[in-house]
């Protein structure tokens, strides 16, 4: 059974490009943007009231196994920007349906 039936964009941290400064300390690079296939499902909306009026929304995103996420990237999906909170867990593949990684997505906006 296939899980991943739609795609989604990982914009990933900032990685080292393999090169040394003058220091040599590892010469980090910018973000990555990457398409992999992915599942998404409504995690829940909420609406603080503070000074600032916000909008909490938010997914659950399913990813390959092998997909490399963390804690401190992001994913574009439907076209807006979600950061990963907390670290990804990681389901083992059973019987009937191969391993994944599930990570809660949000959005704050106000």
């Amino acid at each position: 059974m296939q899980l991943m039936t739609e795609t989604c964009q990982l914009v990933l941290r900032a990685t080292p490009t393999g090169e040394y400064d003058d220091y040599g300390l590892p010469i980090i690079g910018g973000p990555e943007t990457i398409t992999v296939p992915c599942w998404y499902e409504p995690r829940g909306s909420s609406e603080e009231t503070t000074a600032a009026e916000q909008q909490i929304d938010g997914y659950w995103i399913y990813l390959p196994l092998d997909t490399d996420l963390e804690a401190a990237d992001a994913v574009r999906l439907a076209g807006h920007e979600y950061q990963v909170v907390g670290e990804p867990g990681r389901q083992p593949g059973g019987f009937i349906t191969p391993g994944f990684i599930r990570a809660a997505l949000e959005r704050v906006r106000g």
